[in-house]
């Protein structure tokens, strides 16, 4: 069960958990982020980092994989080591 879910704005909620080291507390909010907004690229990227603090590496690939769908143009995104595999 995501908390996170139905909130207004997961994606800045989940930051703070981030900086905190929270990383647990971090997915959810940026899964609930991703649901709610499926094509911000942003949200699909930092859900990447997430969970490669958390050495996900196959969801890491997945996020990032749908972080690029959404925005092929990000490069941020394309600069990350793991959207070269």
């Amino acid at each position: 069960m995501n908390t996170y879910v139905g909130h207004q704005n997961p994606l800045k909620e989940g930051q703070e958990p981030f900086r905190k080291g929270l990383l647990s507390e971090a997915v959810l909010a940026l899964e609930a982020e991703v649901m709610k907004n499926p094509e911000n690229a942003e949200g699909w990227r930092l859900l990447g980092i997430t969970l490669a603090e958390n050495d996900d590496d196959q969801q890491v690939i997945a996020a990032m994989m749908c972080a690029q769908e959404a925005d092929p143009t990000n490069l941020e995104v394309c600069y990350e080591p793991w959207c070269r595999i």
